[in-house]
């Protein structure tokens, strides 16, 4: 058993003027006025479609961010449905397969201390030995045959 903390990564490359430019060019849609697109100009006008209310237009840039956190957390976030969303699934990933390490990961609630998580779990999995014993693949290696 892995026990890790909370955390997040953005995957999207941040670069400021290349969102204001792309900002500017789907604004200027609205308005057609393409044309008046300049090396300098994105910063003037993406602050101009602010000031006049029209942040729809901010919209049209989109990030992508990983959330390592429990599930609770990410049934709250998904729930909304502010954004698009990928999770993990618990019901197609063997977490006894080598991509996982063998084990499972669990992470580690804010509100508890370590040792007092690692017994907690340790008291879950002898309770319910059986049903994840029931959820591990082996597999012969002399037939290649799996067994579950």
């Amino acid at each position: 058993m892995k026990i890790i903390s909370p955390s997040f990564e953005i995957l999207t490359p941040l670069d400021g003027k290349t969102i204001l430019k792309h900002i500017e060019l789907c604004g200027r849609v609205c308005y057609k006025s393409e044309d008046k697109i300049t090396d300098t100009s994105a910063a003037a006008f993406v602050a101009g479609i602010i000031k006049r209310g029209h942040e729809a237009v901010l919209e049209h840039f989109n990030i992508t961010i990983k959330f390592i956190c429990d599930r609770g957390v990410s049934h709250e976030l998904v729930r909304h449905r502010l954004a698009s969303y990928c999770q993990e699934s618990t019901r197609y990933c063997n977490y006894s397969k080598e991509g996982f390490g063998g084990e499972i990961t669990v992470i580690r609630p804010a509100f508890l201390k370590v040792n007092f998580l690692i017994k907690v779990l340790k008291f879950i999995i002898a309770e319910s030995g059986f049903e994840l014993l029931a959820r591990i693949e082996i597999k012969d290696k002399k037939t290649g045959r799996c067994f579950r």
